[in-house]
């Protein structure tokens, strides 16, 4: 039997740099956008180091290895402002390249030192806490991190942890050897797990950035209803509104049902609202669990048609995943009312909708007209 003697070192060289083509590839090039790039970036960034610590090792360079050790420490907070990028948050994109080079300049410089174990336990502190940054952004979205969330979230979560218990174990050993690191093997293998996670994470989210089972919002919608209303105005018709609703009590379904569970719900949900206006009404997502309805009816047909939605939604069917009564939230804008203006339309029935959900949710609330 023989024994094979890689070096984890060139494990992490050969990974990094197969994350890095397939980010760039299938990612980036797939959909262009800030986010995308970040990631890329960040499977670069990692690239370069794991390939720094090969050379450092083969040359015995032990200041090139302990700046290349460092270089990584800014991948975690690359992939936080790639999250934020991707709601449409400022990204802050230049955090993460300055704390890799601040990182890559401090480490090397306390070579021979008492205290080098204990900054490389501090950085990695840090790094920690932008990967715990990471889990706040993706428990902001739609799947609240679960679902294809899930192996980034759960990575994110530990490496602090992990950063905490270097802490703790460098000065229970600081009396004893200064010098020696701490919890070394723990942190190469979490680093390779986060890697691994961080790619199967976030190449679906680059590649698909609603959740699968929910509609894509029209990027053309808001294009759509400005011309609309335009025509709408030079015509004199009273008669438009934009009707936006969402699916009540989402956290709770999720966690009664689970991922699957919760899929179905909302295809259910999708198909009630489809299928309760009429056809030449514009629908576009609003969110995984939310729409945006622009029709032109008298309002008692409008009233007619979200009631009908409404009784829709509520009404308990044989194959649901649940054995419970959903139900819908929605607000209800004019466009007479909001002076024909497309953004003041939609963010009145954002707004009313927002009232309906914060009474209870299972209602209609009306736009209040504009003064």
């Amino acid at each position: 039997m023989t024994f094979s003697t890689l070096d984890d070192a060139v494990v992490l060289a050969a990974l990094a740099t197969l994350m890095a083509m397939i980010m760039i590839g299938l990612g980036f090039l797939y959909r262009p956008n800030m986010a995308s790039l970040l990631w890329s970036l960040m499977f670069v960034l990692v690239t370069l180091s794991a390939y720094g610590t090969v050379i450092a090792n083969a040359a015995s360079l032990h200041l090139l290895g302990d700046a290349a050790a460092g270089l990584a420490f800014g991948a975690p907070a690359m992939v936080w402002s790639g999250l934020r990028a991707a709601r449409g948050a400022r990204p802050y994109a230049w955090f993460g390249p300055i704390q890799a080079l601040l990182s890559a300049a401090a480490y090397p410089a306390t070579d021979g030192m008492g205290i080098h174990s204990f900054v490389f336990s501090l950085l990695y502190l840090i790094y920690g806490i932008m990967a715990g940054l990471s889990v706040l952004e993706l428990l902001r979205r739609p799947e609240r991190g679960g679902g294809r969330l899930l192996p980034l979230t759960l990575a994110s979560a530990v490496l602090p942890v992990i950063g905490i218990a270097s802490i703790i174990a460098v000065a229970i050993t600081w009396s004893v050897t200064p010098g020696s690191p701490a919890l070394p093997d723990l942190k190469a293998i979490s680093q390779l797990a986060y890697l691994t996670c961080a790619i199967v994470t976030l190449l679906s989210v680059a590649r698909y950035p609603v959740p699968p089972g929910s509609d894509e919002a029209l990027t053309s919608f808001p294009a759509v209803v400005a011309d609309r209303l335009e025509r709408a105005r030079a015509a004199d018709e009273p008669n438009w509104s934009l009707i936006a609703v969402s699916l009540d009590d989402t956290d709770t379904l999720r966690v009664a049902g689970g991922e699957v569970a919760f899929r179905h719900i909302e295809e259910r949900f999708r198909a009630d609202v489809r299928g309760s206006f009429p056809a030449d009404a514009d629908i576009a997502a609003d969110g995984p669990h939310a729409y945006l309805v622009l029709l032109s009816r008298p309002d008692g047909s409008v009233r007619d048609h979200i009631r009908a939605m409404l009784d829709r939604v509520a009404t308990m069917t044989d194959d649901q995943p649940l054995a419970v009564e959903f139900s819908a939230s929605v607000g209800w804008a004019k466009a007479v009312e909001c002076d024909y203006d497309a953004d003041a339309l939609m963010d009145a029935a954002r707004r009313a909708r927002a009232r309906a959900e914060a009474s209870g949710g299972h209602r209609l609330e009306r736009a209040q007209a504009r003064l």
